[in-house]
């Protein structure tokens, strides 16, 4: 005896076929279409994650292109003689010649560099960020925090990743100045002179600076040496900073410092 259930089939076997043959195909489109994960937004790459590691690269918002990079060391003693011997960082840093201000995304045009960019909030590897306080003593004010938010987050990097390039960019300038500041401490000096000082350390790495200069506290009329600032492309992996630039080939030049200039004791 037939049952109603193949009664039914019979009467309508070609509908049921019909729908049979829909289902399939909307199935099939969806595995098309939806990809366990999205491609990387700058390479259109398929990107499996791995569980406890960031990417090296986000995608920048929207308006943030730039061109190159400004690496912003400050000459620390110079600062801290600015009506600034009070603060934390000024007291438990004596004796560092530079220290990190900033890595800046910069335009070719002055003046017009992106800024507060969308980004994640600052969550940096602990051991990273042990690393940059040694040179980055305004970590202790929360320079850091405020330079991801001004300027970091225009790069397109992960915090991790723009840091980590800051610190060894910071280190290398570093190695390359610090001790002939240390030397003249207290003394005048020259962009001549610390650019001679610079291609004795590598050849051609003077030009990939500016000096920057104004008078502080206790100076008088005689500028000091405030900042030096690096310049380097963005054509590192991802948009990260990469090759060393000569300054005057992207409209950078000293400011303030005039024939001679003097380099801020030291603090003891």
């Amino acid at each position: 005896m037939n049952s109603p259930l193949v009664a039914f089939l019979r009467t309508h076997k070609a509908k049921v076929v019909l729908a049979i043959v829909v289902l399939g195909t909307l199935l099939a489109w969806f595995s098309v279409r939806q990809p366990a994960e999205p491609p990387d937004a700058r390479t259109g790459k398929q990107e499996t994650p791995l569980a406890g590691k960031k990417s090296a690269a986000r995608a920048p918002a929207a308006g943030t292109s730039f061109d190159f990079y400004l690496l912003a060391l400050t000459a620390h003693s110079a600062f801290c003689a600015d009506g600034r011997e009070d603060m934390t960082e000024c007291r438990n840093s004596a004796g560092r010649p530079l220290a990190i201000h900033g890595l800046w995304p910069e335009r070719l045009e002055p003046r017009t560099y992106p800024h507060d960019c969308p980004a994640p909030p600052l969550d940096l590897d602990a051991g990273l960020e042990q690393q940059l306080a040694d040179l980055m003593p305004g970590m202790a004010a929360g320079l850091h925090e405020h330079e991801w938010r001004e300027h970091g987050g225009c790069s397109g990097l992960d915090d991790d990743v723009y840091y980590q390039r800051t610190l060894d960019l910071a280190r290398a300038l570093d190695a390359t100045l610090g001790a002939k500041l240390t030397t003249l401490a207290g003394r005048d000096t020259s962009a001549a002179e610390l650019r001679e000082t610079a291609d004795m350390f590598q050849p051609g790495i003077g030009a990939t600076f500016t000096l920057h200069c104004r008078t502080v506290g206790g100076s008088g009329d005689r500028p000091v040496l405030i900042e030096v600032r690096q310049c380097i492309d963005n054509d590192g992996a991802g948009g990260a900073p990469g090759t060393l630039l000569d300054c005057a080939a992207v409209k950078r030049r000293d400011q303030g410092c005039g024939a001679s200039f003097r380099i801020v004791g030291m603090r003891g």
